[in-house]
């Protein structure tokens, strides 16, 4: 059988992130797709050997607040690594999401009113503002990490490594340093657009549930001045609810081993980097340290914030069918006919989410948990040293 070739209207996906999934080797039937996911598993697996081996060869020599921003660093690049191997594992899922993505946005455009498309529009406006903000944030933080070799009086690299040759040799130094800022900011620029592919489905199923919610108040005026049934209105929109709800059940098999990588990722790197700055803060290169490792706390702890952000948006959304269902006058209609209003009402009132490992569900409390742990575990670290 032929295999249809997917097209994603302009509007649907924006050019940051199928970009981004084209840089990664993730959209679909990208004919240089494989090419791509071994120049990354390349690009990473090369960074990440001589990092580990660093540490392992320093773990007794180094000074401890050097060996957690090493790690926490390197926390970070193996982070996107097994996002990476995730995310291409999921390929097919992703599809899936695209396709529900096109037709949901077909459908919204040439049946429904203007009103209906302006609640989609406005979360791809969002998402555009959103995208932004995460490509400036995270590449200015990776690019940061060239203040210590700038401001350093010794040669260093711009991230801590074990090479098998001398890399402090003139010009194998000034290259090495340029590789490695180059790969860091395409890693951590990669790293804040993955988080705008997980907002846009999100934003997405948050602005199908808007147009659900505008679609039930519909169906009331409409009974309210036609005195018609709304029968197969109701019918439709018991059908278009799980579709939402599949469409969310979609994301959260891709998403949920991401989300539970990257909480305890998340929770190792703010713990260290924040080690690193009350320890440099009073050093004679606090400078430098503290220029390169601020930064990159604060978009660790942004991050974690959209993380868990994103799973209270989604919890907090789908509970607005419940509600829109239960303001429609159900109780005037038919029997026949109320319960199927009803079963909106009872269905919407079960949450979706995403969850950290099928087990914890991802909200804003999750990251106040976040928080707290990686807070103490720094403190615990700093009473030691």
């Amino acid at each position: 059988m032929k295999r249809l070739t997917l097209t994603i209207p302009p509007n649907l996906v924006i050019k940051p992130v199928k970009y981004i999934l084209y840089f990664i080797g993730l959209w679909p039937d990208y004919t240089y797709a494989i090419l791509h996911r071994i120049l990354w598993v390349i690009a990473l697996g090369s960074v990440l050997i001589f990092q580990y081996r660093y540490i392992v060869m320093h773990v007794l020599t180094d000074d401890l607040a050097e060996l957690m921003d090493c790690f926490s660093i390197t926390v970070s690049n193996s982070l996107l690594l097994m996002k990476l191997c995730i995310l291409w594992h999921h390929q097919g899922t992703l599809r899936d999401l695209l396709l529900m993505m096109k037709d949901d946005w077909s459908k919204t455009i040439s049946t429904l009113p203007i009103e209906h498309c302006n609640a989609m529009i406005d979360k791809i406006k969002s998402l555009r503002r959103f995208t932004k903000l995460c490509f400036c944030g995270y590449s200015f933080s990776a690019i940061m990490f060239i203040f210590p070799v700038l401001l350093s009086d010794d040669r260093i690299l711009v991230l801590k490594m074990e090479l098998p040759f001398d890399p402090f040799v003139s010009p194998i130094y000034e290259i090495i340093c340029i590789v490695q800022l180059v790969e860091e900011i395409a890693f951590a620029a990669t790293s804040g657009m993955l988080n705008c592919v997980i907002m846009t489905m999100i934003l997405h199923v948050g602005g199908q549930i808007d147009v659900m919610c505008r679609e039930i108040e519909d169906t009331f005026d409409r009974v309210q001045q036609n005195g018609s049934s709304p029968l197969t209105t109701l019918k439709y929109l018991i059908v278009k609810h799980d579709r939402i709800i599949l469409f969310s059940s979609y994301i959260e098999d891709m998403f949920t081993y991401i989300a539970l990588l990257q909480f305890l990722s998340n929770t190792m790197a703010i713990c260290f980097s924040g080690f690193v700055i009350m320890t440099s803060v009073d050093s004679d290169e606090a400078g430098a340290i503290l220029g390169k490792t601020i930064p990159y706390y604060v978009i660790i702890n942004i991050e974690a914030f959209i993380l868990c952000y994103i799973g209270e948006y989604l919890s907090s959304k789908s509970v607005l069918i419940g509600v829109a269902a239960y303001n429609f006058s159900w109780y005037r209609l038919d029997p026949k006919e109320s319960r199927y209003i009803l079963l909106l009402i009872l269905r919407g009132q079960k949450k979706l989410t995403i969850t950290v490992g099928k087990f914890l569900d991802l909200s804003l409390e999750s990251f106040a948990s976040i928080l707290k742990a990686s807070a103490s575990y720094a403190s615990v670290l700093h009473a030691m040293y």
